[in-house]
């Protein structure tokens, strides 16, 4: 039986208002990660498990509902919602006693990294899944949303919930299904207390390779034909003419 190794991953940060977060890991040959989080900021709390840093599922704490990453998954597993409510009391009440022992000490906000790409090679006309990627953010608060050419989008919009990772950062993931046309311009707009400027915006417009036209195509076969034929015939008459030049030294 492989030793299991109980590691804790836990990490505790003070924030304008509070915000408070423990994990736990199990080691076998894998990693699962149990991520608890708490903050009276917005009040917010999150009860996350993963698996080599892939999410496996997170609670709904406001629909009291187990959110299962791929549905598969909670055909072969099961977590009881109820025991995550049980987890942010808990962590509600040690809040409190973590605000007098820092003696209301704050924390300063970390900007988030903003990243905007597509999953898969962008073709106008068809179908894309565009991202908006916040990474290394710090407290878990933001407000992320679409713009396609400066109008507001909410069709086709999903989000993820907060990652956290090992350095107590976290990450957020911003989806928009879209079908682009040349000329659109998409917008990830994001809003955190880091940021200098908010909203900061960050910009993305389908870039598609230009490919030759049939038409030009044509003219480029039909002039390198030309050419094909000139030389040819250039090389015939020089050949011609060195057979003269031959025939007449030899008389």
């Amino acid at each position: 039986m492989p030793h299991r190794q109980l590691l804790h991953l836990g990490f505790l940060a003070l924030i304008p208002v509070f915000f408070l977060s423990t994990s736990k890991a199990v080691k076998v040959d894998n990693v699962l990660t149990e991520s608890d989080t708490y903050q009276t900021l917005e009040p917010t709390g999150e009860v996350m498990f993963e698996m080599d840093g892939d999410e496996i599922f997170h609670v709904d704490l406001a629909a009291k509902r187990t959110e299962w990453r791929l549905p598969q998954f909670g055909k072969v597993a099961s977590f009881e919602a109820a025991l995550a409510l049980q987890i942010m009391a808990v962590m509600k009440h040690n809040i409190e006693v973590v605000k007098e022992w820092a003696n209301n000490t704050k924390a300063t906000y970390v900007a988030p990294d903003l990243h905007v790409f597509t999953k898969e090679p962008v073709v106008l006309g068809e179908p894309c899944m565009l991202i908006c990627l916040a990474t290394k953010f710090f407290p878990p608060v933001i407000k992320m949303s679409w713009l396609k050419n400066n109008q507001p989008v909410t069709l086709g919009v999903t989000e993820t919930d907060f990652y956290p990772a090992p350095d107590g950062s976290f990450s957020k993931f911003l989806y928009l299904a879209e079908i682009p046309k040349q000329g659109d311009v998409y917008t990830c707009s994001v809003e955190h207390g880091g940021l200098p400027i908010n909203p900061t915006n960050k910009f993305w417009s389908p870039e598609v390779p230009r490919h030759v036209s049939e038409t030009s195509a044509n003219v480029v076969c039909g002039l390198g034909l030309v050419f094909g034929i000139c030389g040819i015939i250039a090389g015939i008459v020089l050949i011609c003419k060195a057979r003269n030049m031959n025939q007449g030294r030899g008389h």
